[in-house]
């Protein structure tokens, strides 16, 4: 499968999750005050930070499918005991925090804690997926959790009248589990394939998801504390508008992560001088088409804003941040070759602290003088100066050229001709 096409599929899947997720921000924002709509966000961010660690668990189920060649039952076996232990964990935490905590943070405690149980769970169901390059089933397993999660809302804000944020919360919860049931039940033959307890091998998927985890969980803060930063300064409207220009820059990552999720499995099973070839071209593919949408959004910011979100601070937020978020959409390529080829989760670990720190000291410098703008410009210094680190480390390892990854050459372009060429053959 080319690069183009295998991204194309994968994008379309994102295309829909994209478009949940644009719904879902619409929706609650038109639909809550800016303080709650404020506090929805950052009690999102704390379940998107459960979900970005946990994504070591579906790395590293794949990694032992893919990589090691163990049968997808065998590696959702080493998976699943420490995804129940974490997944029990999340929801006691919550529910001890809900009668400890007061305030908003008690109000939202419980369903934190169920959505982030769920969340857990269905990171080991996606790691079979991916290890055994089912690309369809591991998309749906993007898209349903807020898919259902959407429709809850709807029900509880518009049927039932019940818009208050630990509401939308309690149904983004439910979409996690109904999700999950979905998807084992559908795939159970693949889930379950080669069904086997293995201590030495659930040691082994705890030691690398524990690295992946760390990765994830700190390329996510690097995407997210800021908000925290910006609620402290400028309060829970402050927050809503950076969450709103974040949201709208992040999307452009959909194009970036799809070419890179296209090759994941590839770039597992290949030998370490092919693999880093093909990460090298799915670099060059993820220049070309960030820097063309990134163009565009900068240019349009100001029509954008006004249409989804009558938001006068959102498009300079997103003119600030769009330069570091197009640097950084190498990160995901960079990202697979060392977890997925390599094995090597701590790599990404250490660009996504160095990353997470340059961010934090950058935003306490920034946001004080210059409000929600200092954010966006803390986080853009932060992405660019980490993805150019982790090139270095990249192009040196494997011994590559800068062309190599940004010039977009003839080779390039017939990716592209060929998969119009299919699509023409397909009409």
């Amino acid at each position: 499968m080319s690069i183009a096409f295998g991204g194309m599929v994968a994008f379309f899947f994102r295309g829909v999750n994209l478009a949940v997720a644009l719904a879902t921000v619409v929706f609650t924002t038109h639909l809550l005050s800016d303080d709650e709509y404020g506090l929805l966000v950052l009690s999102l961010s704390v379940i998107g930070l459960v979900n970005a660690a946990t994504g070591g668990l579906t790395a590293a189920t794949a990694y032992q499918i893919a990589n090691q060649q163990r049968a997808s039952g065998r590696a959702f076996a080493g998976a699943a005991g420490p995804a129940v232990l974490l997944g029990g964990l999340a929801a006691g935490i919550g529910l001890v925090a809900s009668q400890s905590l007061g305030g908003d943070w008690g109000r939202v405690a419980l369903p934190i804690g169920l959505a982030a149980a769920g969340v857990v769970l269905n990171s080991a169901v996606a790691g079979v997926f991916l290890g055994r390059n089912l690309m369809l089933r591991y998309n749906l397993a993007l898209v349903a959790p807020p898919a259902f999660a959407l429709i809850g809302i709807g029900v509880m804000f518009l049927a039932i009248d019940e818009r208050t944020p630990e509401a939308g919360l309690a149904m983004f919860a439910a979409g996690q589990w109904a999700a999950l049931a979905v998807l084992t039940l559908t795939a159970r033959k693949t889930v379950f394939d080669g069904f086997a307890l293995d201590r030495g091998l659930s040691g082994a998927v705890v030691r690398f998801a524990f690295v992946a985890g760390i990765s994830s969980g700190l390329s996510y803060l690097n995407y997210r504390a800021d908000l925290f930063v910006v609620d402290y300064f400028e309060g829970k409207s402050g927050a809503a508008t950076y969450s709103r220009a974040v949201y709208l820059a992040e999307s452009v990552w959909q194009v970036s992560g799809s070419l890179a999720l296209a090759t994941y499995a590839r770039v597992g099973s290949l030998g370490r001088e092919e693999a880093a070839e093909l990460t090298a071209r799915v670099m060059r593919h993820t220049v070309a088409m960030l820097g063309l949408i990134c163009i565009v959004l900068f240019a349009a910011a100001d029509v954008i804003a006004a249409l989804v979100f009558g938001d006068d601070g959102v498009a300079s937020a997103l003119r600030f941040i769009l330069p570091g978020v197009f640097l950084y959409g190498l990160a995901q390529s960079f990202s697979g070759f060392y977890t997925y080829q390599r094995g090597f989760p701590w790599v990404s670990a250490l660009v996504a602290g160095a990353g997470l720190i340059l961010d934090m000291g950058f935003a306490f410098a920034l946001v004080p003088a210059m409000g929600v703008d200092g954010a966006s410009l803390a986080s853009s210094l932060a992405y660019g100066l980490a993805i150019s680190g982790a090139l270095v480390i990249f192009m040196r390892s494997e011994r590559l050229s800068p062309a190599r990854i940004l010039r977009f050459g003839r080779e390039d372009l017939e990716d592209y001709r060929r998969l119009f060429r299919r699509l023409r053959a397909l009409a």
